[in-house]
């Protein structure tokens, strides 16, 4: 016998379409815990019924998959692929109101840590990665090893914002000198200053 639907299900589905966090995560090419952060951060439209299940509006992830600040599948349009690699949900969403600063020459998408990092890039090759490194279970130290061990991906641009102090960094092996640092609380003016310069260099070569 099927479940009777809660008050609050019943009203807001009645409303607008929704689905699962499964099916969200699989049409935005993240994982189910970075659809979990983008709800906490209000990226995307959400609410939980009566018996705990969370619901996502179907609309919110169509318009997300849209604008390509999730979706890391698709044509590029030539624009900046940015993956950011972030699980604090204020983070994400002060990078997505970001985006709206950077322009549509920016598509930027999301990954929880780095396991969900490299499958993002396997899908597609991003030209900056932007990664914390103190995450769980798969560090930033990690992530940078792997990338910088590809072929394909040695050169990827890779930029650290962490909390982390030289000398905790340094124990924990430390960055190579093409990975650049910059420090929290983060200056997003900074960042947009720099990645004005990638797309300039992009545009020149």
């Amino acid at each position: 016998m099927a479940r009777p639907k809660s008050r609050a299900e019943s009203i807001i589905s009645a409303a607008e379409p929704y689905i699962g966090t499964k099916e969200a995560a699989a049409l935005l090419g993240v994982s189910v815990s970075t659809i979990q952060k983008m709800v906490e951060a209000g990226t995307l439209r959400a609410w939980k019924t009566q018996g705990g299940h969370r619901r996502i509006s179907a609309n919110s992830v169509t318009a997300l998959k849209r604008s390509g600040m999730a979706s890391p599948t698709g044509d590029n349009n030539g624009r900046l692929q940015v993956l950011v690699v972030e699980d604090n949900a204020t983070m994400i969403k002060a990078y997505t109101k970001a985006l709206s600063e950077w322009g549509s020459g920016v598509n930027l998408y999301f990954a929880g840590d780095g396991a969900a990092a490299l499958l993002a890039v396997a899908q597609r090759r991003p030209d900056l990665v932007i990664t914390d490194l103190a995450m769980e279970p798969f560090d930033g130290f990690h992530l940078i090893k792997t990338l910088r061990g590809s072929s394909d991906l040695a050169e990827t641009a890779i930029l650290v914002v962490t909390g982390l102090s030289d000398e905790e960094i340094k124990a924990r092996g430390g960055l190579d000198e093409a990975t650049l640092c910059y420090r929290k609380p983060l200056s997003f003016q900074r960042l947009g200053g720099y990645i004005d310069g990638l797309m300039q260099t992009r545009q020149r070569t």
